[in-house]
């Protein structure tokens, strides 16, 4: 992914992307809505909130949030009846500093899930902040799994250095990659992710490359622990009560 391009109201913000860093300076007012067209996730609809001091978040986190809009880690409880959001980029926990970012509401957007869905499927709550097989009471209605965590967004020609954690993707750019995403190829060592990608196409792994080359890159949207399913949304919820 690039930057996605902002739409309405805020034309002129800052970026709205998977390499754009949250940090300790509110640049919205709480609560602002904005529409963004993204190159490879297509049209959005983000809102900024507030992330408490000692909060550490996962790209596609599912959050609600409180009356201050500040967010709160989707309970991993039945009936809650409150609006959902998926956290756009990856937040260090701030023990000093409350911080702000943008989470998705609508469009196609990642879910941080604890296992892979099948496409087409209804998703559920199965852990605090996560999704994954539907249940009783813990449905995100207004959802749908387009995409499972079983996916993988292949670049072609990407450049390592040995000694180097820096990949360089020179086709096709970072389209369809995260932070978090398990990375595999020539010269990448095994378990390696994703710790963060940068406007310029490059992105940092969570090892160094123990060759230097022009290869095949691998993204999957899970690491045998973290899953990523691909929702389609529009203004989710999760369940209210059953009667």
């Amino acid at each position: 992914m690039t930057t996605a391009a902002s739409a309405f109201p805020l034309i002129g913000s800052q970026p709205v992307g998977n390499f754009f860093i949250p940090d300790t300076i509110q640049r919205q007012t709480l609560g602002a809505m904005l529409s963004v067209v993204d190159p490879f996730w297509g049209g959005q609809e983000m809102i900024y909130l507030a992330i408490p001091t000692s909060t550490a978040v996962k790209v596609g986190q599912a959050v609600t949030w409180d009356t201050s809009l500040s967010i709160v880690s989707l309970p991993n409880t039945a009936n809650l009846g409150v609006p959902v959001a998926f956290a756009l980029n990856a937040v260090a926990s701030n023990a000093s500093a409350v911080q702000y970012g943008w989470f998705a509401v609508e469009g196609q957007v990642l879910a941080l899930s604890t296992a892979s869905v099948a496409a087409a499927a209804a998703i559920g709550i199965t852990g605090t902040g996560t999704l994954g097989a539907n249940s009783a009471g813990k449905q995100i209605l207004n959802a749908r799994v387009v995409d499972p965590a079983t996916t993988t967004v292949v670049k072609a020609n990407v450049q390592t250095t040995n000694g180097s954690p820096i990949l360089r993707c020179t086709t096709g750019g970072t389209d369809g990659w995260f932070v978090g995403m398990a990375v595999t190829g020539t010269g990448i060592p095994a378990s390696t992710t994703l710790s963060a990608i940068n406007p310029d196409n490059t992105v940092v792994m969570s090892a160094n490359a123990t060759a230097t080359g022009s290869v095949s890159v691998t993204g999957t949207y899970n690491d045998g622990t973290n899953f990523w399913n691909v929702l389609v949304v529009d203004r989710p919820f999760a369940q209210g009560a059953i009667t």
